[in-house]
């Protein structure tokens, strides 16, 4: 339906997907978070980026078919998603883009791919209708799949 390619500046290592009504958007960080790679709470997620900070490419597929995981992806999550109004944002602390989408519930997979120096980091971002479980799809040496998941985000203050 929908491929859209954005250019967003990272901070704080992460890239934010929330609902624009949010007042407290940005997700604080427990220890587990960070070793999972994502903090959660309804209606805002962070993901932990392969860089600290600089522009990625963002490509966002809306209710597209999901291709089988591309070799180049180093780090994939997929969780539910909820929004009543549609009203939803692609941030980090320092950069945002709003995007109006169908209110409902979706599965939000998450893929940062393998760069080199010199190339600005990509991430696949794909929002689609239905419902999904909390899955770490592909995890690289820094992330830590042994423990449960922590899934009780509370907003940054």
């Amino acid at each position: 339906m929908a491929n859209l390619v954005l250019q967003i500046y990272l901070s704080y290592s992460q890239i934010c997907i929330f609902l624009s009504s949010l007042s407290q958007p940005f997700n604080d960080w427990s220890d587990r978070n960070f070793t999972q790679g994502f903090s959660w709470r309804d209606g805002s997620v962070s993901f932990r980026a392969l860089t600290e900070e600089g522009y990625h490419k963002i490509n966002l597929f809306i209710n597209e078919p999901i291709p089988s995981i591309d070799e180049q992806v180093v780090r994939a999550f997929k969780v539910p998603f909820e929004t009543s109004d549609g009203n939803i944002e692609i941030a980090s602390i320092s950069d945002s883009t709003h995007l109006e989408i169908a209110p409902g519930k979706y599965s939000l997979q998450v893929e940062f791919l393998q760069f080199d120096d010199g190339d600005m980091p990509q991430i696949n971002i794909r929002l689609n209708k239905g419902q999904t479980k909390f899955t770490i799809l592909r995890a690289d040496e820094e992330l830590i799949l042994d423990e449960d998941l922590d899934l009780e985000a509370v907003p940054a203050t």
